[in-house]
């Protein structure tokens, strides 16, 4: 299946004009290639394409692990359970190393990325919700307009971005995580939007609307929630876009 989507503004006032040409030039047109089953019990909160196989995190009290997808079914190889006074939030996998965030534990955890043994801890202050990296530091969101670069070693902030639109307003609510290209991708909280983020600078430089997933999700499953699961396959280009609950995931290319 093929389909082509492009994310268009709207204008709600007659001084709207200006975000709506802002948001129009900064829409990015996707192509929709196929569909693959989701595990409707897992409430994503990371996605992952590691030595390929598809990784996925999941939130909740008493409902959090890390999982290896079987990408034909939707089911989960549950690899990791957290105890049940954690929420699972984000994971990343750098240096062999699959690194797990928690909400509001000021935790993250470090596993051995080929046999999932635990072999480390790490803290922040901030709440964690996604995290990727750009090979060299861990790239962390909290839910804020702010991205936190964390060394690989001790785990300390090196740097702190602030992601603004080009106007200079702030974006906030950032949180599932994917580095792309040399540029980050992040899910809007509660929305359907993903925004592409250059790094150097902070500034948005793309937007994805997902509407029509979330939509699809919805009307397909009662339970589904919001967009939440970016993970980019390198060997073909393309992202894998899934949601909490949501009954399928979705490979789609930018064109």
């Amino acid at each position: 299946m093929l389909l082509a989507f492009a994310f268009f503004g709207s204008s709600c006032d007659k001084n709207s004009n200006r975000a709506e040409a802002v948001s129009d030039s900064l829409s990015l047109e996707y192509t929709l290639h196929t569909t693959l089953p989701h595990n409707t019990d897992a409430f994503t909160e990371g996605l992952v394409m590691y030595d390929d196989k598809l990784l996925e995190s999941t939130g909740l009290n008493n409902h959090s692990w890390i999982a290896e997808v079987n990408m034909a079914s939707g089911e989960h190889n549950k690899r990791v359970l957290l105890d049940s006074r954690y929420f699972g939030e984000g994971i990343t996998v750098l240096n062999k190393k699959i690194y797990q965030l928690t909400y509001q534990e000021n935790v993250g955890f470090v596993y051995d990325a080929a046999s999932y043994n635990k072999i480390g801890e790490f803290k922040y202050e901030t709440e964690g919700w996604g995290i990727t990296h750009d090979n060299r530091n861990l790239i962390m969101s909290d839910g804020s307009h702010r991205l936190y670069f964390l060394d690989t070693v001790g785990h300390q902030v090196v740097r702190i971005l602030e992601v603004t639109d080009p106007t200079g307003g702030k974006i906030k609510n950032l949180n599932e995580l994917e580095y792309v290209d040399g540029y980050i991708f992040a899910n809007v909280h509660e929305t359907s939007q993903i925004v592409k983020i250059d790094p150097e600078n902070g500034k948005i430089v793309g937007k994805l609307d997902f509407s029509f997933l979330t939509n699809e999700a919805k009307r397909t499953y009662r339970n589904a929630s919001e967009l939440n699961g970016i993970a980019y396959n390198r060997n073909n280009n393309t992202l894998l876009i899934t949601g909490k609950f949501w009954p399928r995931a979705y490979l789609v290319r930018i064109e």
